[in-house]
């Protein structure tokens, strides 16, 4: 028993070292073929920092970018940086997924146990057919939105040519069903402002990028017409979770947006406007990183609520960063517990298993730990630097950080004016926000070990 446990763990330690070394290599690869001058247009330039920094934002799914993608990458460039998208986007939809799948299978009843209750098929459901089926998942949403906003791109004048509504089409389809935020328009997706077809189809790519996997393969074995249950399948309780949060959060966020921005920045537009303004913010705080409205410019209460959703993000297993929405409701869980003073934990007439509710609050700590140590080290790289002098000041610093580390990709508008060291810093951010939490999480699956002593058990006073 003992050895298999100690392969076990050998084996996701392996796992593991390769999806890191994977990441980086992609990283340093697209950072070099960033450098090479046939990237640029004629008279641009670019550091070496800038090149790692964009690589980074790009694989990691982020959307910071420290110089103006529009108007500094020639086409080649461009297609550079999709591909960097599409690659990191894949690696992040897959890896973890088809990780706890395969550890599930050397598990027994216990794996098939994990794999009935998150993807909705018991035997079927391989690695290789939920790689598959993902790849061929993201490729339909990618083509099936390029078709559509190509429709929409020759009616507009700017357009010149059928190849450049193809391309502009393609590239924010992959950047936005990857959650990634990076637009080629020098004004960014702004640009879209008013088609809001255009910007419906983006929302709706961002949305289902970070629904997850697991719930999108549900949807692939879930058949609702089917009388018989048998056949039919079910939602599983993490669909269900991820669907009914989502929803309730991007109502909340665009709410709140509305409210606290009507006489702001929202103030200018009709209803009508504002309406839809305030639900794209809402929806690019989930880890979209587009921005209709100039970020910088609003208040510090929306600034606020909007961190403390970038910090939620989306669903496991998806392109979307943050600390993942089972996260969340796994500590509403134990804290409706507490207070009701019961030892179970409960949602949706289902009961939790208390040990995820420790891997909840490990991921809680371990973002805490993340963002304090950033945090700081920006304040100190920023001290007295342009960024630091903006009006948000502290703010934009702060915001800039949790941006990096959920992998959201807004901004106050600090990026490019961020120091060499202060880039390092958002570098590391924006990596250990990709990877660090799905490691942390595939570590805490590992099989537990038995406790050679028992210790007395006492209670400490709380509150």
């Amino acid at each position: 028993m003992g050895e298999t446990v100690f392969y076990r763990r050998l084996a996701t330690g392996t796992a593991l070292g390769k999806i890191f070394l994977g990441f980086v290599g992609l990283i340093l690869v697209g950072a070099a073929l960033l450098c090479l001058p046939i990237s640029r247009q004629d008279g641009q330039s670019l550091s070496v920092i800038d090149s790692v920094f964009l690589s980074t934002s790009a694989v990691c799914l982020t959307g910071l970018t420290p110089v103006n993608v529009g108007e500094t990458f020639s086409p080649f460039g461009q297609g550079v940086l999709m591909l960097l998208i599409q690659l990191g986007g894949l690696g992040v939809m897959t890896s973890g997924t088809l990780f706890l799948i395969v550890r599930a299978r050397g598990l027994s009843t216990r794996g098939e146990d994990f794999i009935m209750a998150n993807v909705g098929k018991l035997r079927t459901a391989r690695p290789v057919d939920i790689f598959i089926y993902a790849c061929v998942l993201v490729v339909l949403w990618e083509v099936a939105a390029t078709v559509l906003l190509t429709h929409r791109r020759l009616a507009d004048p700017s357009v010149t040519s059928f190849g450049q509504a193809v391309w502009e089409s393609a590239f924010h389809s992959v950047s936005s069903f990857c959650n990634a935020g990076i637009s080629i328009y020098p004004e960014g997706i702004e640009r879209w402002r008013d088609d809001p077809i255009s910007l419906m189809v983006a929302m709706i790519l961002v949305v289902v990028g970070g629904i997850g996997l697991l719930t999108l393969v549900n949807f692939r074995y879930y058949y609702p017409w089917r009388r018989d249950r048998l056949k039919r399948g079910r939602l599983t309780l993490q669909t269900k979770i991820c669907l009914s949060v989502t929803v309730v959060l991007l109502a909340a966020g665009g709410l709140f947006t509305l409210v606290s921005e009507w006489n702001h920045t929202l103030k200018s537009v009709g209803w009508a406007e504002r309406l839809e303004l305030a639900l794209f913010h809402s929806v690019m705080t989930r880890s979209g990183g587009f921005n209709l409205v100039d970020v910088g410019e609003m208040t510090p209460k929306t600034l606020l609520g909007t961190l403390v959703l970038m910090l939620i993000g989306g669903s496991p297993g998806s392109m979307a960063g943050g600390l993942k929405v089972p996260t969340l409701v796994l500590l509403i869980a134990s804290a409706k517990a507490a207070l009701q003073r019961r030892t179970e934990l409960t949602w949706s007439r289902s009961t939790l298993a208390p040990i995820q509710a420790n891997v909840a609050v490990m991921m809680v700590l371990f973002a805490v730990a993340v963002l304090t140590i950033g945090i700081g080290a920006l304040m100190h790289t920023e001290l007295d630097q342009a960024s630091s002098e903006t009006g948000h000041r502290w703010l934009a610093i702060v915001f800039e950080a949790i941006s990096a580390f959920a992998t959201v990709g807004l901004s106050t508008g600090i990026t490019g004016e961020l120091s060499g060291p202060g880039k390092g810093v958002v570098v590391v951010l924006m990596l250990v926000g990709r990877l660090g939490p799905m490691f942390l999480a595939l570590h805490l699956t590992r099989p537990a070990s038995p406790p050679r002593v028992s210790f007395p058990q006492e209670e400490l006073a709380v509150g």
